[in-house]
Order: C-alpha cells, then structure tokens, then sequence
C-alpha cells in the first residue's frame, strides 16, 4: 500500500475508514422518511381514487388493518428463469399467503372488468441479501415480493 499514488492511496484509506454500504445505509436511515411519514404527504401520488374513501385513508395512515393496497413496481426473474417475482411495496393492509387479492393489469380501466384477476396469494418471500425465506404475511410500510403472479 505504501507504493500507491496519491489517489489510489486516498481511495484506500477512505475504504478502510467509511466503507460505502455503511455511508449509503446511514443516509438512507437519516434521511428518508418512514413510510408512515412518508405515506401522509404522498397519497395523493400513490392512489388515483378519491382522497375521501377507506383506502386513501388506510393508505394516509399506513394502516396494517385497512383495505390491502400493494403496488407492483417490477417483475423480477427467479432463479429458474422461468417464473418471476413481483416486487413492490404494501401501503395499507396486510398480505397473507393464500389471500384473495385483485389483479389489476396495465390495461385495466376502474369500473371495468377487463384485465382484472381475483386470485389467492400463492406464496410471500422475504429476500435477505442473496437469501430468500419464504414468510407467512408482510404488512403495510414493507417490500414484497409474490411468487406466483407473474402470468396475470
């Protein structure tokens, strides 16, 4: 270490001292929001219904008992490559395996029927790092990610 350049020894020095996952994870702790903070200025962002119903409400609370309101940002391939993950976030309620819960698509229109599903929640996994561990609910203010949903 002592042979290195100015700017690979100043790297070095500030990877021994601050690492960047602890930097990132502080930041992240200190600086963001919780989701119930958070969840009280952002409703009117996360829901496109009316700001006066039940679930505007649960969601403005980050209530574990309201109505469940989960919003699916990504589908994330499994190992197998052949099914996926939906990945996204509860705002209000809580998911449990086996739960009927409504499929709404990309092209689903409210009021409407078409490209809407009512199927159960076949499986909730937790992913830990590299580790997945299969869990029996998650509730509101949590990431989810679904196994099973990815061909509606």
């Amino acid at each position: 270490e002592q042979n290195y350049n100015s700017s690979k020894l100043i790297r070095t020095v500030m990877q021994q001292w601050l690492s960047a996952g602890d930097a990132l994870v502080g930041m992240i702790v200190e600086h963001l929001p919780s989701p119930a903070q958070a969840q009280k200025y952002r409703v009117e962002n996360l829901y496109t219904g009316p700001m006066d119903d039940e679930c505007a409400q649960a969601i403005r609370n980050c209530d574990p008992n309201g109505p469940l309101m989960i919003y699916i940002s990504k589908m994330v391939p499994a190992s197998n490559n052949k099914n996926f993950y939906a990945f996204g976030r509860v705002f209000s309620g809580t998911a449990v395996m086996g739960q009927k819960i409504r499929i709404m698509g990309s092209n689903f229109i409210h009021g409407e029927k078409e490209d809407l599903f009512v199927k159960p929640i076949p499986r909730i996994v937790l992913m830990m790092g590299r580790y997945i561990e299969s869990v029996e609910s998650i509730s509101c203010g949590n990431p989810i990610r679904i196994l099973g949903i990815d061909q509606y």
